[in-house]
């Protein structure tokens, strides 16, 4: 039976913890039925068009491969609520999220009391206290401030009507650190926005040898004319790391009556570029300061990269994959990009793509960010179907899933 086509484009943005760990996931979407509109899972003109995309999004769609073991943060209509419709999803995988837009009555009411009896969380987003709010504020187990544009003064203004509320606050559209560290100190235990998706890189900071020998190596892997012999004393150098490029190696290959047992074997069986990207991703991940989540959106970006590259006929998908790979190499060792190109090396090709998104590599490398941040307008000139997009997207997810469980659980 043929699988019907994927109409919805969907991303998700992470909700993290005090200690930036993900919590959770709110899932962005647009729907190709809608005339090219972005929404947050139900402000969409039309109660058909949000079930349309429920629809993908429970059968067409894996919603645990796209939040894994995390819970989805969904956003519903009005008439969705009081229908019941939350119900028919599973209680352990979604928030219910009410917007500030929904009409509050009686209906609404009773009917948020009849979810949470049944088990599901419900979370107020964009709150600013109104007095029809105060039933809803106690059936809430968590509530979202938009911090965006407010100090401290007004954020305190804003929490002084939740005294007598017992559940979790969370603070979204965090763009600085000062408004994290603003937020952590008012009582605030989640937190999502940009500032937490890409760690701020500090300028002027002194790099050290660890980092600088993961950029000189990072280098010489992506240096197109790069010797297997030198692949080879590259991973030696580094402890733990031929072990998981032999893991890598076995669980990938496809020569299951020989287990592979040597470095070189690896590289002469799988390739010097498949072995390139593992162990760039290796180097990445043996950085002491490096966030699970980072290397894991690190990940999802490299292979979009590399899936795009090929639906868009592009000749060097490694290329594109290197772009993807590199692109978070900022966030992930806190110095400027400008600075972290000109230790490195790369080709032209690679440094104006990184730096200016210019070139074939440049443009998909920022198909890519738009499609991560839920820019879909941004998609329209992408000469790539949106099923394709979609899977693209959702194969990065589990690409990056399977290789972080290789990396961090070898065992297994």
């Amino acid at each position: 039976m043929t699988q019907p086509p994927l109409r919805t484009l969907l991303a998700r943005q992470g909700i993290y913890d005090k200690t930036s760990s993900v919590f959770a996931y709110e899932l962005l979407y647009r729907n190709s039925e809608i005339q090219n509109q972005t929404f947050a899972l139900s402000a969409v003109p039309g109660e058909l068009a949000t079930y349309s995309v429920l629809l993908d999004l429970f059968t067409n769609l894996n919603v645990e491969a796209i939040v894994g073991s995390k819970r989805a943060f969904i956003n519903f209509t009005h008439l969705h609520l009081v229908q019941q419709i939350p119900a028919l999803l599973p209680k352990n995988k979604i928030v219910i999220e009410v917007l500030e837009t929904v009409a509050i009555n009686q209906e609404l009411i009773l009917s948020l009391i009849s979810l949470k009896k049944q088990g599901y969380q419900i979370a107020l987003d964009d709150f600013i206290f109104r007095e029809e709010l105060i039933p809803l504020i106690q059936i809430a187990d968590i509530i979202k401030i938009d911090v965006l544009n407010l100090n401290r003064e007004q954020i305190v203004a804003q929490l002084s009507s939740l005294h007598s509320f017992n559940g979790q606050l969370l603070a979204e559209k965090i763009e600085t650190k000062n408004q994290f560290d603003i937020c952590l100190s008012l009582g605030f235990e989640l937190f999502q926005g940009f500032f937490l998706d890409k760690p701020q890189s500090l300028k002027g900071q002194a790099i050290s040898e660890n980092k600088m020998q993961i950029l000189r190596l990072l280098a010489e892997i992506n240096d197109e004319d790069v010797a297997v012999e030198r692949v080879e004393e590259i991973i030696l150098q580094i402890p733990k790391l031929s072990y998981r490029i032999l893991r890598l190696a076995n669980s990938a290959s496809i020569y299951s009556s020989r287990k592979i047992e040597s470095l070189m074997d690896a590289i002469t069986k799988l390739g010097l570029k498949q072995i390139s990207h593992w162990l760039s991703l290796l180097l990445l991940a043996s950085h002491d300061e490096m966030a699970t989540d980072l290397l894991e959106r690190t990940l999802i970006r490299a292979k979009m990269c590399e899936l795009l590259s090929r639906a868009m006929n592009y000749q060097n998908p490694h290329q594109a994959y290197t772009v993807g790979l590199l692109s978070t190499l900022d966030g992930i060792l806190n110095e400027p990009m400008t600075s972290l190109l000109e230790k490195m090396g790369l080709s032209e090709s690679l440094n104006e793509a990184l730096l200016n998104y210019e070139g074939i590599l440049g443009k998909i490398l920022k198909f890519t960010i738009d499609y991560e941040q839920a820019n879909f307008k941004e998609l329209e000139s992408i000469p790539v179907a949106n099923d394709v997009l979609i899977k693209s997207y959702l194969e990065g997810i589990e690409y990056a899933d399977y290789i972080m469980s290789l990396i961090y659980h070898p065992e297994r």
